[in-house]
Order: structure tokens, then sequence, then C-alpha cells
């Protein structure tokens, strides 16, 4: 009998935009549901959340194009794993909250309440 499969898959992804061709996005799968669940960007130097439509796109890409990466990840060089990665867990911070006025109409920090 051989091992369960694990259930996600986590790799890099080349960049969703021919605006930024250097851009590298990494994502996270869940294999049995053939989802995207999480995904970030590399600009700045720094990894940045992608928002709700950049993974519906990012999804919409794969289901289209590349629909046996969910069957075969090992061949688009992703990863098995069996819990998803730190930065896919961690607190998402969307949607955006805006800022907050106070009775004089100046502009608060989220921090100042």
């Amino acid at each position: 009998m051989s091992a369960p499969r694990p259930r996600y898959a986590v790799g890099r992804w080349e960049s969703l935009w021919a605006s930024h061709p250097y851009m590298s996005q990494r994502i996270l799968m869940d294999l049995p549901a053939r989802k995207v669940i999480a995904g970030e960007h590399r600009y700045d130097k720094e990894w940045h959340y992608m928002s709700l439509p950049d993974l519906e796109y990012m999804q919409q890409i794969l289901n289209e194009t590349f629909g046996d990466i969910f069957d075969e990840p090992q061949e688009y060089d992703f990863k098995l794993i069996d819990e998803p990665p730190y930065w896919a867990v961690y607190p998402w911070p969307w949607p955006w909250v805006p800022a907050l006025t106070d009775d004089e109409g100046d502009v608060q920090d989220k921090g100042d309440e």
C-alpha cells in the first residue's frame, strides 16, 4: 500500500503580467479541490499578498492552459506538502481597511485608535 498523497503543492510561477515580465509569484494549490488557495507576488525585494482577483486570474490561467498541474505538480517543479507554508496562513491584510478620520477631519493611522 502506498502512502497517501499530500494535499497541497507549492511552487513558483512566472509573471502573470506582460508589463512586469520579471515579477515572480509563489502559489499554494489544494490538489483535491484543484484550486489555487494562496499566492504572493515578489516585487521591491519583498513578497506581497495577491489580491482575490489575482488569485482568480491565476486559477483561470491554470485551468485553461495548465490543467494537468493539479495531477502532476512535480512536472512544474512544485513541491508536494502536507501542511500550508507559513506565508499562506499568515494573517492576510485584505480587504484593505480605509483610514479613519477624527472629528476634526484629520486622517488617523489605524494604530492611533
